[in-house]
């Protein structure tokens, strides 16, 4: 229940976040909510296995929403999971300060490495500027959204551990 509130939820912010990109004239402002899903799950309790698999999904959505070459996001979605977790493990930090400047310093990371895998394949170096200037500025923008999509992401782990607990409660144990 959990992992598909957690990939619909992702789903529905890349909806709203393409939606919003071509609504505004200043698409370079725009948050990458989908990846803040991302990091609350490295953050907060989830394991390593089925987190990386639904980072990969996550990543997967990602490319499909941006037309990107296939793996270049997913690739970034389950590193910045990988990164995440250590931080959490690291820091043991809460409140939405510590959101606000991991999200965004983690996103901004993840944009130096399509940055750096883009640069590697399309041999466009003239244009790199421009686009670490909208990197920076997409990580501003997602770092202000992260408190919220992380309480969207409270909100879903409430739903479904109080959906374990009521099935729970009905099931009858024999000896």
């Amino acid at each position: 229940m959990r992992t598909a509130g957690t990939i619909i939820f992702a789903f529905i912010l890349l909806v709203l976040q393409s939606s919003f990109a071509h609504l505004v004239p200043w698409d370079m402002f725009v948050p990458n909510a989908a990846l803040a899903v991302v990091l609350y799950m490295g953050l907060h309790d989830h394991d390593l296995g089925r987190g990386a698999i639904v980072s990969f999904a996550i990543g997967y959505m990602m490319d499909a929403f941006a037309g990107s070459p296939i793996g270049l996001f997913t690739f970034v979605s389950v590193a910045v999971f990988l990164i995440s977790k250590v931080a959490a493990w690291r820091l043991f930090l809460q409140g939405w300060i510590f959101e606000i400047i991991l999200a965004w310093f983690l996103v901004l990371v993840a944009g130096g490495v399509v940055l750096a895998i883009r640069a590697l394949f399309d041999q466009d170096f003239g244009s790199l500027l421009t686009h670490t200037k909208i990197v920076g500025l997409r990580a501003g923008a997602t770092a202000l959204v992260a408190p919220f999509v992380f309480g969207g992401m409270r909100w879903i782990e409430q739903f479904s551990a109080s959906a374990r607990r009521s099935a729970g409660r009905g099931k009858v144990i024999r000896r």
